[in-house]
Protein backbone atom coordinates (compact mmCIF):
# COMPACT_ATOMS: atom_id res chain seq x y z
CA UNK A 1 0.00 0.00 0.00
CA UNK A 2 1.36 3.39 -0.94
CA UNK A 3 1.55 5.92 1.84
CA UNK A 4 1.05 9.63 1.30
CA UNK A 5 2.26 12.44 3.47
CA UNK A 6 0.01 15.34 4.33
CA UNK A 7 1.96 18.53 4.94
CA UNK A 8 0.45 21.65 6.49
CA UNK A 9 1.95 25.04 5.78
CA UNK A 10 0.49 27.80 7.91
CA UNK A 11 1.16 31.49 8.23
CA UNK A 12 -0.24 32.67 11.57
CA UNK A 13 -0.11 36.13 13.05
CA UNK A 14 -1.61 37.47 16.26
CA UNK A 15 -3.30 40.57 14.93
CA UNK A 16 -5.90 41.43 12.36
CA UNK A 17 -3.60 44.17 11.11
CA UNK A 18 -0.28 42.41 10.45
CA UNK A 19 -1.11 39.64 7.99
CA UNK A 20 -0.07 40.39 4.42
CA UNK A 21 -3.38 40.63 2.62
CA UNK A 22 -5.10 41.97 -0.44
CA UNK A 23 -7.65 44.76 -0.22
CA UNK A 24 -10.44 42.26 -0.92
CA UNK A 25 -9.28 40.03 1.94
CA UNK A 26 -9.18 43.01 4.32
CA UNK A 27 -12.68 44.08 3.26
CA UNK A 28 -13.96 40.52 3.61
CA UNK A 29 -12.75 40.25 7.20
CA UNK A 30 -14.20 43.67 7.93
CA UNK A 31 -17.58 42.45 6.66
CA UNK A 32 -17.40 39.68 9.27
CA UNK A 33 -16.46 42.13 12.04
CA UNK A 34 -19.20 44.55 10.98
CA UNK A 35 -21.69 41.75 11.52
CA UNK A 36 -20.31 40.06 14.64
CA UNK A 37 -18.02 42.67 16.24
CA UNK A 38 -15.55 41.16 18.71
CA UNK A 39 -11.88 40.44 18.10
CA UNK A 40 -10.27 38.33 15.41
CA UNK A 41 -7.11 36.47 14.55
CA UNK A 42 -6.43 35.63 10.92
CA UNK A 43 -4.25 33.05 9.23
CA UNK A 44 -3.80 31.63 5.78
CA UNK A 45 -1.73 28.92 4.19
CA UNK A 46 -2.06 25.64 2.36
CA UNK A 47 -2.20 21.92 2.93
CA UNK A 48 -0.45 19.54 0.58
CA UNK A 49 -2.12 16.15 0.62
CA UNK A 50 -1.78 13.33 -1.93
CA UNK A 51 -0.06 15.69 -4.31
CA UNK A 52 -2.84 18.28 -4.22
CA UNK A 53 -2.53 21.78 -2.74
CA UNK A 54 -5.48 23.25 -0.83
CA UNK A 55 -5.31 26.94 -0.04
CA UNK A 56 -7.22 28.01 3.05
CA UNK A 57 -8.03 31.12 5.05
CA UNK A 58 -8.97 30.94 8.74
CA UNK A 59 -10.80 33.48 10.87
CA UNK A 60 -10.86 33.10 14.65
CA UNK A 61 -13.46 35.20 16.45
CA UNK A 62 -13.46 35.97 20.19
CA UNK A 63 -15.39 38.33 22.47
CA UNK A 64 -18.37 38.62 20.15
CA UNK A 65 -21.48 39.53 22.13
CA UNK A 66 -23.72 38.23 19.33
CA UNK A 67 -21.99 34.84 19.20
CA UNK A 68 -22.06 34.52 22.98
CA UNK A 69 -25.78 35.28 23.01
CA UNK A 70 -26.47 32.62 20.35
CA UNK A 71 -24.17 29.85 21.52
CA UNK A 72 -26.80 27.28 20.49
CA UNK A 73 -26.48 28.38 16.85
CA UNK A 74 -22.72 28.23 16.35
CA UNK A 75 -23.01 25.92 13.33
CA UNK A 76 -25.06 28.36 11.28
CA UNK A 77 -23.14 31.39 12.56
CA UNK A 78 -19.81 29.82 11.60
CA UNK A 79 -21.23 29.14 8.16
CA UNK A 80 -22.35 32.76 7.94
CA UNK A 81 -18.85 33.94 8.86
CA UNK A 82 -17.36 31.77 6.11
CA UNK A 83 -20.01 33.01 3.67
CA UNK A 84 -19.47 36.67 4.53
CA UNK A 85 -15.74 36.34 4.03
CA UNK A 86 -15.85 34.32 0.82
CA UNK A 87 -18.68 36.22 -0.87
CA UNK A 88 -16.81 39.52 -0.41
CA UNK A 89 -13.59 38.30 -2.03
CA UNK A 90 -14.94 39.27 -5.46
CA UNK A 91 -12.50 38.13 -8.17
CA UNK A 92 -10.20 36.48 -5.62
CA UNK A 93 -12.55 33.67 -4.62
CA UNK A 94 -10.53 31.14 -6.60
CA UNK A 95 -7.54 31.81 -4.32
CA UNK A 96 -9.06 29.64 -1.58
CA UNK A 97 -10.46 26.13 -1.61
CA UNK A 98 -11.42 26.16 2.06
CA UNK A 99 -12.55 28.71 4.63
CA UNK A 100 -11.98 27.83 8.27
CA UNK A 101 -13.75 29.41 11.22
CA UNK A 102 -12.98 29.15 14.92
CA UNK A 103 -15.31 30.63 17.51
CA UNK A 104 -14.19 31.26 21.09
CA UNK A 105 -16.94 31.85 23.64
CA UNK A 106 -16.59 33.70 26.92
CA UNK A 107 -17.30 30.48 28.88
CA UNK A 108 -14.09 28.97 27.52
CA UNK A 109 -15.76 26.82 24.87
CA UNK A 110 -14.22 26.81 21.38
CA UNK A 111 -15.47 25.20 18.20
CA UNK A 112 -13.84 24.95 14.78
CA UNK A 113 -15.51 24.56 11.40
CA UNK A 114 -14.42 24.07 7.77
CA UNK A 115 -16.26 24.95 4.57
CA UNK A 116 -15.11 24.11 1.07
CA UNK A 117 -15.40 26.62 -1.73
CA UNK A 118 -17.89 24.25 -3.42
CA UNK A 119 -20.16 24.35 -0.38
CA UNK A 120 -20.14 28.14 -0.18
CA UNK A 121 -20.63 28.43 -3.94
CA UNK A 122 -23.68 26.18 -3.56
CA UNK A 123 -25.22 28.68 -1.14
CA UNK A 124 -24.29 31.63 -3.34
CA UNK A 125 -26.12 30.04 -6.28
CA UNK A 126 -29.16 29.43 -4.06
CA UNK A 127 -29.39 33.08 -2.98
CA UNK A 128 -31.62 34.25 -5.88
CA UNK A 129 -34.11 31.53 -4.95
CA UNK A 130 -33.93 32.54 -1.29
CA UNK A 131 -34.46 36.20 -2.17
CA UNK A 132 -37.46 35.30 -4.31
CA UNK A 133 -39.09 33.37 -1.46
CA UNK A 134 -38.37 36.20 1.00
CA UNK A 135 -39.97 38.68 -1.37
CA UNK A 136 -43.14 36.55 -1.59
CA UNK A 137 -43.30 36.49 2.22
CA UNK A 138 -42.77 40.25 2.56
CA UNK A 139 -45.41 41.04 -0.07
CA UNK A 140 -47.92 38.48 1.27
CA UNK A 141 -47.90 36.60 -2.04
CA UNK A 142 -48.76 33.23 -0.54
CA UNK A 143 -49.93 31.74 -3.82
CA UNK A 144 -46.45 32.21 -5.32
CA UNK A 145 -44.85 31.06 -2.07
CA UNK A 146 -46.86 27.83 -2.12
CA UNK A 147 -45.64 27.24 -5.66
CA UNK A 148 -42.02 27.13 -4.48
CA UNK A 149 -42.49 23.87 -2.59
CA UNK A 150 -41.47 20.47 -3.86
CA UNK A 151 -44.31 18.84 -5.83
CA UNK A 152 -44.50 15.85 -3.48
CA UNK A 153 -45.39 18.16 -0.60
CA UNK A 154 -49.02 19.15 -0.39
CA UNK A 155 -48.92 22.76 0.69
CA UNK A 156 -52.03 24.47 2.03
CA UNK A 157 -51.87 28.07 0.86
CA UNK A 158 -54.42 29.06 3.49
CA UNK A 159 -52.26 27.60 6.27
CA UNK A 160 -49.28 29.66 5.09
CA UNK A 161 -51.42 32.77 4.89
CA UNK A 162 -52.85 32.19 8.36
CA UNK A 163 -49.34 31.75 9.83
CA UNK A 164 -47.91 35.01 8.51
CA UNK A 165 -51.14 36.96 8.98
CA UNK A 166 -51.18 35.92 12.62
CA UNK A 167 -47.54 36.92 13.11
CA UNK A 168 -48.03 40.32 11.50
CA UNK A 169 -51.18 41.02 13.49
CA UNK A 170 -49.15 40.48 16.69
CA UNK A 171 -45.81 41.99 15.75
CA UNK A 172 -46.45 44.36 12.85
CA UNK A 173 -45.21 44.27 9.30
CA UNK A 174 -41.98 42.62 8.24
CA UNK A 175 -39.56 45.52 7.86
CA UNK A 176 -36.49 43.60 6.75
CA UNK A 177 -34.81 40.21 6.67
CA UNK A 178 -31.24 39.12 7.26
CA UNK A 179 -29.33 36.04 6.13
CA UNK A 180 -27.89 34.32 9.22
CA UNK A 181 -26.14 31.26 7.91
CA UNK A 182 -26.76 27.73 6.72
CA UNK A 183 -26.36 24.08 7.63
CA UNK A 184 -26.17 20.85 5.64
CA UNK A 185 -28.12 17.97 7.14
CA UNK A 186 -29.46 14.53 6.25
CA UNK A 187 -33.08 13.46 6.65
CA UNK A 188 -34.90 10.15 6.43
CA UNK A 189 -37.72 11.42 4.22
CA UNK A 190 -36.07 13.93 1.90
CA UNK A 191 -32.40 12.96 1.76
CA UNK A 192 -29.79 15.69 1.98
CA UNK A 193 -31.02 19.10 3.05
CA UNK A 194 -29.87 22.71 3.15
CA UNK A 195 -31.19 24.72 6.07
CA UNK A 196 -31.05 28.48 5.55
CA UNK A 197 -31.45 30.60 8.67
CA UNK A 198 -33.01 34.03 8.21
CA UNK A 199 -34.03 36.73 10.65
CA UNK A 200 -37.48 38.25 10.16
CA UNK A 201 -37.50 41.74 11.60
CA UNK A 202 -41.06 42.76 12.40
CA UNK A 203 -42.02 46.22 13.67
CA UNK A 204 -42.09 44.96 17.26
CA UNK A 205 -39.75 41.96 17.44
CA UNK A 206 -37.18 39.98 15.48
CA UNK A 207 -37.84 36.29 14.87
CA UNK A 208 -35.88 33.43 13.33
CA UNK A 209 -37.03 31.57 10.24
CA UNK A 210 -35.63 28.43 8.65
CA UNK A 211 -36.00 27.78 4.93
CA UNK A 212 -35.35 24.10 4.28
CA UNK A 213 -34.39 22.97 0.78
CA UNK A 214 -33.76 19.64 -0.85
CA UNK A 215 -30.03 19.85 -1.48
CA UNK A 216 -30.19 18.02 -4.81
CA UNK A 217 -33.24 19.63 -6.42
CA UNK A 218 -33.05 22.93 -4.48
CA UNK A 219 -36.84 22.74 -4.06
CA UNK A 220 -38.35 24.16 -0.89
CA UNK A 221 -39.30 21.54 1.69
CA UNK A 222 -40.44 23.62 4.63
CA UNK A 223 -40.70 27.09 6.13
CA UNK A 224 -40.21 26.95 9.88
CA UNK A 225 -40.55 29.71 12.45
CA UNK A 226 -39.27 28.12 15.68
Amino acid sequence: MRKFLSVLFLITLCSCNKLTETENEINSVQAVLNYYDGECLKSKGFEKSNGTDKQFYEIEISNSKLLNQSADKLNSNAANIAYLFYSNLKNEKSNYQEIRVKINLSNGESQSFKYSDQEINEIEKLQPRINEIIEYIKTNNYEKLAGQFQDSIKVDERAISDLFTSLQSKYGKIEQTQFQGFQFEDSNNFGKLIIIREALVFEKIAASMNLIFNRESKNLISVEIP
